[in-house]
């Protein structure tokens, strides 16, 4: 619902321009750049590993490498199914060419084959589908550090036209409650972020 609010507020307002080399034809997380900022200011200038599951167009991504992943051995790995053209040359733009590493691939698999207790920062925003969100979180918990952050986006999405295969909610809602004891609730809204307290 609120996704749905902003883009319609997005189409009445004039388009402010992307900075120079930079290409996006959406804007889904500005809104929340303000959460990012709280919640991940203390990795910023740090050796951070970062774990975004779905990209787009690169726009997080950019963020991130902007305003956090801003150390020279920091990293970003991207994991989507559909790798977008202006992807690479919106890295590019942020300096973050040698930073990022694209895994073209449906997170069910790429997610089993990356290092278990490596990042510091994991955001959950690829398929809404409800056993998907919910196999995202399950795979990504053995990936996050203890004392690491878990962020999922789309908490309130349901859109009747592409909820099929359901919603996110139901998934994280049964992730907050089985994990409960291993995180600390961070924030709970359109998203939801957690600090994982045990292993």
């Amino acid at each position: 619902m609120l996704r749905r609010y902003l883009w319609f507020l997005s189409r009445l307002l004039p388009k402010r321009p992307d900075p120079p080399g930079f290409s996006f034809s959406e804007d889904w997380f500005s809104a929340h750049a303000k959460r990012f900022r709280k919640h991940l200011a203390p990795l910023a200038g740090t050796p951070c590993h970062l774990l975004e599951i779905g990209s787009h167009e690169g726009r997080a991504t950019c963020w991130l490498l902007q305003n956090v992943a801003t150390h020279a051995d920091a990293t970003v790995t991207c994991i989507d199914g559909v790798k977008q053209p202006v992807f690479d040359a919106n890295v590019e733009a942020a300096g973050g060419a040698g930073k990022v590493v694209f895994l073209n691939q449906p997170s069910r698999d790429a997610l089993r084959h990356l290092p278990q207790l490596h990042y510091d920062f994991i955001y959950v925003d690829g398929s809404h589908a409800t056993i998907d969100v919910l196999e995202d979180a399950v795979l990504s918990f053995r990936l996050l550090k203890a004392g690491g952050i878990l962020a999922f986006d789309d908490y309130k999405w349901d859109d009747s036209r592409l909820r099929e295969h359901g919603r996110p909610k139901p998934a994280i809602d049964a992730f907050v409650s089985l994990y409960a004891p291993k995180f600390a609730l961070l924030a709970k809204g359109s998203q939801v972020w957690l600090r994982k307290t045990q292993d």
